[in-house]
């Protein structure tokens, strides 16, 4: 359809799992969890196509799912219009001029890493948030910022050419290596903190516990290329899923 292709649907489908487990850590199935995840989608659509815009100059897409995202805000409690709008503000000083962050190291990993794990943040606000909230987020975020430096590494050559300063590009593939390293870390230690707190079972520290150490055998052991981005994704959409398990039979 003409439309995933637009919005590149493929691309981002799979960050609605954020919602998904964020609304469902404290709720249970409602019409509320669909409209969340409409609206997760607007804004992942506006994200990507808005992305494409100001990247290559196609066709100004983006507006439709704009529109869509703000006739939602009505419907929203405070929590949600605010990271709704946090969200818009994000991904556009991160795509579009004069800002454009996305040419700017460490602030374009930190767009990806924060934007995309505030959709759990988006699902679980029908609640307020709290400790754990923050815990689970810190989870995400860690994940997220790992597939963000990959991302760059494999696109270097590209950015190089294309003179955008990535935080690939500026620290170089060594560095990253380490810094995909630390945040790999940083997971299994929140999940383990998050079982200290009685929030989670052992499995979930098991299956971080492995996700994490495997790939920092594979980041420290071979070259970051794009299989390793596809085994990373490949990989993650299954961790996701576990833990969606996890938390629905908790």
């Amino acid at each position: 359809m003409k439309f995933i292709e637009i919005y590149r649907v493929k691309n981002w489908y799979y960050y609605l799992g954020f919602v998904l487990m964020g609304f469902l850590s404290v709720s249970s199935f409602n019409l509320e969890l669909l409209m969340l995840l409409f609206l997760g989608s607007f804004l992942l659509a506006y994200s990507f196509s808005l992305n494409d815009f100001c990247d290559e100059g196609k066709k100004a897409y983006f507006i439709f799912p704009l529109i869509l995202s703000i006739l939602f805000l009505p419907l929203l409690n405070f929590s949600q219009i605010f990271l709704s709008v946090f969200f818009l503000f994000i991904v556009t000083i991160y795509s579009a001029k004069p800002v454009r962050l996305k040419a700017k190291p460490f602030f374009s990993s930190l767009c990806n890493g924060v934007g995309f794990s505030m959709l759990f943040l988006l699902g679980h606000s029908t609640k307020a948030f709290d400790f754990v909230a923050f815990l689970l987020f810190l989870l995400f975020f860690s994940f997220n910022m790992v597939a963000q430096f990959i991302h760059e590494v494999v696109d270097l050559k590209d950015d190089k050419k294309n003179k955008i300063i990535t935080t690939a590009v500026f620290l170089g593939q060594k560095s990253m290596k380490k810094l995909c390293c630390f945040f790999l870390l940083l997971s299994f230690l929140v999940s383990l903190y998050l079982f200290c707190l009685n929030i989670v079972s052992p499995f979930f520290v098991f299956v971080t516990l492995l996700f994490a150490f495997f790939f920092m055998y594979r980041i420290f052991t071979s070259k970051i290329d794009k299989r390793l981005r596809e085994e990373y994704k490949f990989f993650g959409l299954f961790l996701g899923l576990i833990y969606l398990i996890l938390i629905v039979y908790r």
